[in-house]
């Protein structure tokens, strides 16, 4: 009764101690394959084993029957008369190795050791056996063309698992490119309301400077124009004077009285002047330094750093 496996007819028959005739037309006497003399402990083991292995085998357990004709293949002592049951056992083997294959495809390594038992089995037929030649070679064949199939689909999973990865890493990739433009773009949005808030600040402070500054000027003026009237004042005391020389007075009371009238109308102009000039510097300078404040307080409202997917830029707004 034969079995096929990816194309490759494998004989399923069994073999009483492997003593039976082998699909590839090895012939064996069950006396020669099983028995020993009395004393020969090494070949009875070797028989016990590969019976073993034949009940493992045909009970479907061809891991077991591979490690048990294994250990029979390496009992048998190194000498050319046990060379048949040493292919016999190789030969069994192989089948084993096969059949493992089709219970677990993953372990490619089934096939080959498959391939290189009936490699080396091959190498043993005599030239002249062209019949059992012919077979073993036609099962290479097949064997051989069953793991370049293995192989494809081997590497056709694992092309699709290489694909899968690079598509899983390619959008975890974008997934955090997403979520680090997100972050730049808040830390971002975070720094432009500062920038805001400071500039409105700054916009405070130098409008509060303009007008305190113009107030100050106005207050300078004021005084400047104080100490227009005390120079006016003073010249009016000085005309008068004249006036009453011309008119011959000699009453000094008159004079007295004009010379202090002179007197303060001059330290008033002299006293506002002073202050009103130090009141316009200063008004003038508070003015032109809030104004030059607003100035770029704007300009920085007006144009605020932003952060877009891909980079980084300014925002020009305006305000109407």
């Amino acid at each position: 009764m034969g079995h096929t496996i990816g194309g490759i007819m494998i004989d399923r028959a069994p073999t009483r101690g492997l003593a039976t005739v082998l699909a590839l037309g090895l012939t064996l006497s069950s006396t020669e394959l099983r028995a020993a003399p009395a004393n020969d402990t090494v070949l009875d083991k070797v028989s016990k084993l590969a019976q073993e292995g034949q009940t493992r085998f045909e009970t479907a357990d061809f891991a077991a029957a591979i490690q048990l004709w294994t250990q029979a293949y390496a009992e048998l002592p190194d000498d050319p008369k046990y060379g048949k049951r040493r292919n016999v056992l190789a030969y069994q083997i192989a089948k084993a190795c096969i059949e493992a294959y089709t219970l677990d495809p993953k372990q490619r390594v089934y096939l080959r050791k498959a391939e290189r038992l009936f490699d080396d089995y091959l190498a043993t037929i005599d030239t002249k056996d062209q019949t059992t030649r012919t077979k073993v070679e036609g099962t290479l064949t097949e064997l051989r063309e069953q793991i370049r199939l293995a192989e494809e689909r081997e590497a056709a999973v694992e092309a699709a698992a290489r694909e899968e990865a690079s598509a899983a890493a390619a959008t975890a990739a974008q997934a955090d490119n997403r979520q680090r433009d997100d972050t730049a773009a808040q830390e971002a949005a975070v720094r432009r309301k500062a920038a805001e808030r400071a500039a409105e600040r700054d916009a405070k402070r130098s409008r509060r400077l303009m007008i305190t500054g113009g107030a100050i000027l106005g207050g300078g003026a004021v005084l400047l124009g104080v100490m227009g009237y005390g120079l006016s004042r003073g010249a009016q005391v000085d005309r008068d004077g004249a006036q009453l020389k011309t008119d011959g007075v000699t009453d000094p009371q008159p004079y007295i009285d004009l010379r202090e009238q002179g007197f303060s109308a001059n330290q008033l102009a002299v006293t506002t002047a002073a202050i009103g000039g130090t009141l316009l510097v200063v008004g003038l300078g508070l003015l032109v330094g809030g104004a030059t404040g607003l100035k770029r307080a704007r300009r920085d409202l007006a144009v605020a750093p932003s952060w877009h997917p891909g980079g980084a830029g300014l925002t020009f707004v305006g305000r109407f």
